[in-house]
């Protein structure tokens, strides 16, 4: 220690050259940008109408599934489904539109241009220039170089750029945010990227109810034009004055009377069938509520300027103090 306060003017310049590029990194730090959504998840109860299930068995109709999935679609699989490449590439490859180029753009371009990376992959990457980030190519014939960069993308935003977690441990409030340096890419990715995964969410937990909503009615409406047609059939069949001898030619006439009654016995147990089906298909749908969306202009956060100092000093101690005792075997 005496040879280290000996050192002072040596130790002095580096703490000072650590406090000046501390400042200097203070300055000119580049702002970020953070867009966060907050949601509540209402999961429905998965109770069934009693005699439900059997009730729709005889239209050989499958309720009973319904009743399960709640562990399927916790709070915590949903933030591994907004995770999910499918969803991203579909929110990165949707438009935004530029006012200053009166146009209309794939977000990922936004995100490439504010990162750096289109200008250092089109540098090192050759046919980097032909590659077309957009929905329309979504489905177009399949590119490797495409699709490692969008998978590189997605990675990235995953482990810098996006959080998602509960606001609170004990509270069923979530949220997701993004953070990066361009505040319209965090709006719009969050803000779609929530809506995306809602939706697929949604879609999840009532497939099979509105797959049989949708069997249901396909039935009835089959059924509404078999009795129209067969009113037709019985009032042209019908007699005005017909001969006492030939009792058979009211029968047509019973036959269609007979059939008609038949289809319209049917055609209410399907429509009854098809209600409770809807009913089974509301108290199954979760709802998300919105709570908070971000609004522009985004306050742009920088790391505190007395924080970066007090860590360049700290850090500035720590080099002089190395730098002592690698100077003092030499002169001792």
């Amino acid at each position: 220690m005496r040879f280290y306060t000996r050192s002072w003017k040596l130790n002095s310049l580096v703490i000072f050259v650590a406090l000046f590029t501390g400042l200097v990194f203070a300055l000119v730090q580049e702002k970020r940008y953070t867009a966060k959504v907050s949601f509540i998840i209402e999961a429905r109860s998965s109770g069934m109408p009693s005699g439900l299930s059997g009730l729709a068995s005889s239209f050989g109709v499958n309720l009973g599934s319904l009743s399960g999935g709640e562990s399927l679609l916790s709070g915590d699989n949903f933030f591994e489904i907004i995770r999910s490449r499918t969803l991203m590439e579909k929110v990165l490859y949707s438009k935004y539109y530029d006012y200053e180029r009166s146009d209309s753009f794939p977000l990922i371009n936004r995100y490439l241009a504010s990162t750096g990376l289109d200008q250092r992959w089109k540098s090192k990457l050759k046919g980097y220039d032909a590659i077309s980030f957009s929905s329309d190519s979504m489905d177009a014939k399949p590119n490797s170089l495409k699709d490692s960069l969008t998978s590189e993308v997605c990675q990235r935003i995953i482990e810098k750029n996006l959080q998602s977690d509960h606001q609170n441990k004990q509270g069923s409030v979530l949220f997701v945010a993004t953070t990066t340096a361009d505040p319209l890419f965090s709006t719009l990715f969050t803000e779609r990227l929530v809506e995306q995964s809602r939706d697929w969410y949604i879609n999840l937990k009532t497939g099979i109810a509105m797959a049989n909503v949708q069997q249901f009615q396909r039935r009835a409406d089959s059924l509404h034009n078999l009795i129209a047609r067969q009113t037709y059939n019985t009032a042209s069949g019908q007699i005005l004055n017909p001969n006492e001898a030939f009792k058979t030619a009211l029968v047509p006439v019973e036959i269609s009377q007979r059939e008609r009654l038949i289809q319209q016995t049917l055609y209410a147990e399907v429509v009854k069938n098809l209600e409770f089906s809807r009913m089974a298909l509301s108290s199954q749908t979760p709802v998300v509520h919105i709570l908070d969306r971000p609004h522009l202009p985004l306050k742009g956060q920088q790391r505190s300027i007395t924080m970066i100092l007090s860590i360049a000093v700290a850090l500035g101690l720590l080099f002089s103090l190395f730098l002592a005792f690698l100077r003092f075997p030499t002169q001792h």
